[in-house]
């Protein structure tokens, strides 16, 4: 543990890539906020998420960045900030370099042998001592505040809103008329980046029907790259809601006015998690104790094949058993159990079919 001896003026947090990672991170970046409330703290993060993370944080500074400020101009502009303590979340090799010609005097990273030589602060992954340990990421991201001498609270979600987000005029006319219905909304979102993290849009449709048919008022949600499954879902549920293309910033919005997110683990999953939005997922190939909150408002769903999680993007073994096999009515009783739990309707009120 590193004990801080010097005044913290300027903080860098890295925390590029992946959509999901960084809404997890967020909580512990707004502890590290906290501890240095005199401190001006920028977040750099890929061009695409900067508008929503800046919606979601107001009190930090977001930082877009993208392929084509690489070079000796971004170098200098990190430089020349003149930061106090830069704490790399990713640990790629051209963000250690960052870190290390930042010039901070507390440069803080995992302890990845290859990058070790960046950081004088070095935190073990997922590490206690000797001991492996298999835990929350939004945890893991707290171990890095652990090792500056801090005593962050066990992660919990932000419960963000977001604030006075940009809506397009084709989203706000559609979101009004949604937001019409008395029945509680459920978004329902089952994109997947990897093939093996996808479930059947035969069991998507399955569930959107018994969710209706227990009273609530399902959207299904879908984004780029989504084509196929689109098409899927539309040929079997020709009469559902389907929410139009959002921005980022308008799926906030739209996971904001739901009681449920219930789909596979991706990004707009974590959204809704530090929206303070109870979720239901499936999970096949990734672990639940690493990407599912210990909170009983966040309910993982899985067969508990014996060959996952394996974090294979491709299932080698026949009939994709962990997530083809998964049925919708076990889904769907989940959500059942947890909207009861978190006080919301009475699910099964209304027998409407669609």
């Amino acid at each position: 543990m590193t004990r801080i001896d010097r005044p913290i003026r300027t903080i860098l947090v890295i925390r590029r890539k992946g959509l999901g990672d960084a809404l997890v991170a967020l909580p512990a970046v707004r502890e590290l906020a906290a501890a240095f409330p005199n401190a001006r703290l920028d977040l750099v993060i890929d061009r695409p998420f900067a508008p929503l993370l800046q919606d979601l944080a107001q009190d930090l500074r977001v930082i877009a960045w993208s392929p084509d400020q690489s070079g000796f101009g971004w170098l200098r502009r990190l430089r020349a900030a003149r930061y106090d303590l830069v704490l790399d979340y990713l640990g790629s090799p051209r963000t250690a370099a960052w870190t290390a010609l930042s010039g901070a005097p507390l440069r803080v990273g995992y302890d990845h042998s290859l990058r070790r030589w960046a950081y004088n602060v070095r935190v073990p992954r997922n590490k206690l001592g000797d001991r492996k340990l298999v835990q929350f990421a939004g945890e893991a991201f707290l171990d890095p505040l652990r090792a500056l001498g801090l005593a962050p609270p066990a992660w919990r979600p932000d419960g963000a809103r977001p604030h006075d987000p940009a809506l397009g005029s084709r989203y706000e006319t559609w979101a009004a008329d949604w937001q019409s219905g008395d029945r509680p909304r459920a978004a329902l979102v089952f994109s997947a980046t990897w093939p093996a993290k996808a479930w059947p849009a035969a069991q998507g449709a399955a569930l959107y029907r018994q969710l209706w048919d227990l009273g609530l008022d399902p959207v299904l949600v879908t984004g780029p790259g989504d084509d196929r499954l689109e098409a899927e879902l539309r040929a079997a549920l020709p009469h559902a809601r389907l929410a139009p293309p959002t921005t980022l910033p308008e799926l906030a919005h739209l996971l904001a006015g739901c009681a449920v997110f219930v789909g596979t683990d991706n990004g707009a999953r974590h959204l809704a998690t530090v929206l303070g939005v109870p979720t239901v997922t499936v999970f096949g190939p990734t672990d639940p104790r690493g990407w599912n909150p210990e909170d009983p408002r966040h309910v993982a769903v899985s067969r508990n094949e014996p060959c996952a999680p394996c974090n294979r993007t491709h299932c080698p073994v026949a009939g994709h058993p962990c997530l083809d096999q998964l049925p919708a009515d076990q889904v769907a009783a989940e959500v059942t159990a947890l909207l009861r739990r978190v006080g919301v309707g009475h699910p099964g009120d209304a027998k409407e079919t669609t």
